[in-house]
């Protein structure tokens, strides 16, 4: 890494943004925001990036952690996608393999018919898509089916098709993202609102400290998600297309309550496909996909959401049907879509699209997380134009994010070096530290070996050396930062981090200066988010 990434990088960066002729500054954090920063970055652009909250606080850390392939859009016959969606996740299992980890997926079939069509149906998608020999799927009986997953009801069941998805971590992607935008010379600072712009220049305000400051820019792009329309009206610049939010959630349940050994594929009483997903000791179910009114920072679990997926599990599984009490912990993201008169929540369009202001806004909405470093791409070729000068070519596809310099084959390696120098991780966790941190795992590792207390593994399984890797080199800034997007332990400790959350607040305190009514606050604010992340609107 070029430098640090910390508390004291991100005040040096903010400090120097009023003094600094930028060619670009992107408002969000998210996975839209951070392709463009790193993208234009690595042609040589002076870019800025500033985020409200956290990297990936929104949209981005709140999505079924799949690089889909592209095998869902084949039925919409959008092919483009398809092809995009195919390259696009082979790209990034080259940038980084880590948070492209294949994983066998399962679509159950229940009659003779639509068996051989869902066969047909992936045999075309893999010649369109041009999928590797290794990849291309297989075709089960029955019998083979409720061998391999014993967990399904058999009654009805004709087969299944199974093939391989990718799973990632959305959140360690976008910081990925930034790191690379970092280390390409972006100036990338986070708890940072845009509150105003206007001819060129953009007011912001230190969502910690309440400090304003300024910075000037030749071009503005807004991707902030959801809140596109209202970047888009403190700019003055809101006519043309406005966003439609969807909603979609997951739930999840311990993975003892629904013991998945593959993704499988259910059916929602709409008919819409929805997932089971094993990960870390917990299956999440998702998602739902229902209309939302203005953007929220942290939208509603409802128990009709809850239900929807629930129903859909419980008529694809067999065993004790699950319940609301069976719910360890949920989320919910908001999809920026375009609207589109007539059509219901689900039916929308995911197509990315960009939009110009009459005073200069370049804004972008809609888009796949499969597809972020195309959408990004096309994003920095339309503001090179608009500055009328020289750029160099997008790198993006060919430079790898700064955990990704390995290849995907020395995984299993790495897995055993991380084995070997933290005997005291319990099972899996050597698995779940480079499925995190890629390469950067390495130097977890180097911090726990080189003091005891850094080796000490927390209640949820996670070592004081990533809080401390995560304050030093992650700009992480607060505890929800630290506990649920750089070690996702909200999401995927059936806890979630709260047995922990004490600890590493203090560490929090030591390094950033916390004083106790901070430390407290913290923590208060930490324990309301999980207690509404079990609860039911």
């Amino acid at each position: 890494m070029a430098s640090p990434f910390s508390a004291e990088t991100r005040e040096a960066m903010l400090a120097a943004l009023p003094g600094t002729a930028l060619d670009l500054l992107v408002i969000g954090g998210g996975i839209t925001g951070a392709g463009v920063a790193r993208d234009a970055a690595l042609r040589g652009l002076r870019v800025a990036l500033v985020e409200r909250l956290d990297w990936a606080a929104g949209t981005s850390s709140r999505s079924s952690k799949l690089i889909h392939g592209g095998v869902r859009y084949l039925e919409q016959g959008d092919l483009g996608l398809v092809r995009e969606a195919a390259r696009e996740r082979s790209v990034l299992r080259r940038l980084a393999p880590h948070l492209a980890l294949p994983v066998r997926l399962l679509m159950p079939t229940y009659g003779r018919a639509g068996h051989a069509k869902l066969g047909l149906g992936l045999w075309t998608f893999e010649h369109i898509a041009t999928v590797a020999p290794e990849e291309r799927h297989a075709m089960w009986s029955r019998e083979e089916v409720l061998e391999r997953e014993p967990t399904l009801d058999g009654t009805r069941l004709h087969g299944a098709a199974t093939f391989l998805e990718y799973q990632t971590c959305d959140a360690r992607l976008v910081l990925e993202t930034v790191l690379g935008a970092h280390v390409a010379g972006a100036r990338c600072v986070n708890h940072v609102e845009a509150t105003g712009i206007a001819d060129g220049e953009v007011a912001l305000r230190d969502t910690l400290t309440g400090r304003s400051t300024r910075a000037r820019s030749r071009i503005v792009v807004n991707a902030a998600g959801p809140w596109v329309d209202e970047v888009r009206r403190r700019a003055g610049a809101l006519a043309g297309p406005r966003l439609h939010l969807t909603k979609g959630i997951h739930l999840v349940v311990p993975h003892g309550r629904l013991p998945v050994r593959h993704i499988v594929v259910m059916q929602a009483r709409d008919r819409r496909a929805v997932f089971a997903v094993p990960r870390e000791g917990v299956t999440y179910l998702g998602t739902t996909d229902t209309d939302h009114g203005p953007p929220t920072d942290h939208p509603a679990v409802t128990g009709e959401d809850a239900d929807y997926l629930l129903e859909a599990a419980n008529r694809t599984f067999a065993g004790p049907p699950l319940a609301r009490t069976d719910v360890v912990g949920a989320w919910a993201g908001l999809r920026p879509l375009l609207h589109e008169e007539g059509k219901r929540a689900w039916e929308i369009s995911r197509k990315d699209e960009i939009m110009v202001s009459d005073t200069g806004l370049v804004s972008i909405a809609g888009g796949k997380l499969t597809t972020h470093r195309r959408m990004a791409e096309r994003v920095v070729d339309l503001v090179v134009e608009r500055l009328g000068r020289a750029a160099g070519a997008c790198r993006t596809a060919s430079v790898p994010l700064p955990a990704g310099a390995l290849a995907p084959e020395e995984l299993p390696h790495l897995v055993d070096r991380v084995r070997a120098g933290l005997p005291q991780l319990a099972p899996g966790g050597a698995e779940r530290l480079v499925a995190l941190y890629g390469a950067g795992a390495e130097r977890i590792v180097a911090r726990g070996r080189a003091e005891p207390a850094a080796g000490e593994v927390l209640p949820g399984g996670i070592l004081r050396a990533e809080v401390a890797h995560a304050l030093d080199e992650e700009m992480a800034l607060t505890l929800e930062d630290l506990l649920e997007r750089r070690t996702r332990l909200l999401l995927f400790d059936p806890g979630q981090g709260l047995a922990c959350a004490a600890a590493v607040a203090d560490m929090a305190a030591a390094r950033l200066g916390w004083d106790r009514a901070r430390t407290a606050a913290e923590l208060e604010g930490y324990r309301a988010l999980a207690a509404s992340s079990r609860g039911f609107a």
